[in-house]
């Protein structure tokens, strides 16, 4: 059967959203990583309780999950966790209206969980982990 043009689209376009989404985690996990005194003191700032627990599982899903959906493994349920993280952090950080940085801040954060959630729906595309434990069965 012949490949229509959009057909190499269809096999680069997941990886490509996979690795542009999981930049911006990635970038900020490692700066948490290397400043933990201003991240959990942001946190605490921001009226969350327990800031090293907070601190901890931010570690997790922005170095871990991101990692994991950089790579397409199990690339549905971390873009699952990854929109959730995404507007879970829109509410709890951005939630000043009245300034518009913070207005701006919150819309960007709901853009990128819906980008994660086309993730979650889309296919997962033939460069990543999943595909190849697909293939292996």
């Amino acid at each position: 059967m012949p490949r229509s043009a959009a057909a190499p689209w269809a096999d680069v376009a997941p990886l490509l959203a996979r690795v542009l989404l999981s930049l911006l985690f990635l970038y900020s996990g490692i700066g948490k990583l290397l400043g933990p005194e201003g991240t959990m003191a942001y946190i605490a700032k921001a009226g969350l309780p327990l800031p090293l627990l907070s601190y901890a599982m931010a570690l997790v899903v922005e170095l871990g999950v991101a990692t994991a959906l950089l790579l397409g493994w199990r690339t549905r349920e971390a873009a699952a966790v990854m929109a959730l993280f995404s507007v879970a952090s829109a509410l709890m950080f951005h939630h000043q209206f009245s300034d518009k940085g913070q207005l701006i801040q919150f819309l960007k954060n709901l853009a990128i969980a819906g980008g994660f959630v086309q993730l979650m729906l889309g296919p997962v595309g033939r460069w990543s982990w999943d595909a190849r434990r697909a293939a292996a069965r």
